[in-house]
């Protein structure tokens, strides 16, 4: 009996130990595990980037964290092309590239379209993504273009002749007309009638690095390497040299012709003529050949800018009867080169006009070959004619 009881003691404390063992265990399943806080630092955007946009630029400073808070909102700053059309209706495209999509979300998101334009700041905000969406973490996002580049200007600013550099004339002398064409400019200077071309003082000025220059106008642009003096330098403009400036960077350059010349290049060797007595009625009208001639007096070729017209008639004619004086210059092949001359021919037409003496004045106007848009800049020459009609 004893050994029984013993025996039963044993067990009720072995069995009142296990029973109080599950209890304990009972008692720690049921107590919640603490909830994991939140790691800002991982809810920092690692980019920004944009629909369909590539920024030429972006500046992200991150959100100042102190104790796992945030004290101070970061900042995106992106700069676009300046050939961007408008800042309206930009949206951004965040994937989980820049951002844990898994604990976190964004706001605005990617569907929403903004305007950044008059530098306008919109304020991007981090969310939990799990449980109560928290505030966590705020951008400051601004958008602007960058400045358009505007390429070197490469040109020739200022050409004069000046009288302090050249005694021989009596004022300054400036440019009368810039043509600008692809490539290369023009520039016309008109300088006295009587000007020594080949002794001129040019002050130049320009924009861009370095200034060269050829006086061989089949010398490529390339291949021009002369830098034009930085003194006083006296330069032969004679025809048939050239005058070539060439304003050059490391990438470009930019080609000017000068052009020198006189706004009076025809001068006629005689006037006012007289030709001999014509026959009224005369069959076919009689003509007169190099009854004068008329001169280049100019620096370059010249041809015909126009049909010659007439004035003051006498006596007074009807131009639909046709004309008694006709007169025609003579125009070598080509040109009438600086120095040249050549005739000029009179008609007298008496077949119509009765007796009498006409009179009048045929008006020539020439033209700088190959250069006609100074042809409104140049003076014609005049000849007066004096013609009798006898029976």
């Amino acid at each position: 009996m004893r050994n029984n009881i013993k025996l039963l003691n044993i067990g009720g404390v072995i069995f009142s130990i296990f029973l109080m063992m599950n209890c304990n265990s009972s008692d720690d399943d049921s107590t919640p595990p603490p909830e994991s806080e939140i790691n800002l630092e991982e809810a920092k955007l690692s980019g920004f980037p944009l629909f369909g946009i590539e920024p030429v630029f972006i500046d992200i400073v991150d959100p100042e964290i102190v104790d796992n808070k945030e004290v101070n909102p970061g900042e995106i700053k992106i700069t676009l092309a300046s050939s961007i059309l408008s800042l309206e209706g930009i949206s951004v495209s965040i994937t989980s590239e820049e951002l844990n999509l898994s604990k976190f979300s964004i706001s605005p998101g990617n569907d929403v379209r903004l305007s950044f334009e008059d530098q306008k700041v919109h304020v991007f905000t981090i969310y939990n993504a799990i449980g109560d969406k928290e505030e966590l973490l705020h951008y400051n996002v601004s958008i602007v273009k960058e400045d358009p580049v505007i390429p070197a200007t490469l040109k020739i600013t200022g050409f004069v002749f000046e009288k302090s550099k050249n005694p021989d004339l009596s004022n300054d002398i400036t440019v009368s007309r810039t043509i600008e064409e692809s490539g290369r400019d023009i520039l016309y200077v008109f300088v006295p009638l009587g000007t020594d071309f080949t002794n001129l003082v040019p002050t130049i000025t320009y924009d861009g690095p370095s200034l060269y220059y050829t006086q061989d106008s089949s010398t490529l642009p390339e291949d021009i390497t002369t830098e034009f003096p930085t003194t006083d330098t006296s330069i032969d403009f004679e025809y048939p040299k050239s005058f070539i400036l060439l304003v050059r960077n490391d990438n470009d350059f930019k080609t000017t012709q000068v052009i020198v010349d006189v706004i009076n290049p025809v001068r006629i060797e005689t006037t006012p003529i007289t030709v001999p007595d014509v026959a009224e009625g005369s069959i076919p009208p009689e003509t007169f050949r190099g009854v004068t001639k008329w001169i280049n007096q100019g620096n370059h070729p010249i041809v015909f800018q126009r049909s010659t017209t007439y004035e003051n008639d006498e006596p007074m004619i009807d131009p639909r009867v046709g004309r008694v004086i006709l007169a025609r210059r003579v125009l070598p092949p080509i040109a009438l080169n600086p120095g040249e001359n050549a005739d000029i021919d009179v008609t007298i037409d008496s077949r119509v006009y009765t007796e009498g003496t006409y009179k009048s004045t045929a008006v020539f106007y020439s033209r700088i070959r190959n250069h006609q848009s100074v042809d409104d800049l140049l003076e014609p020459a005049k000849l007066s004619i004096t013609a009798k009609i006898i029976k």
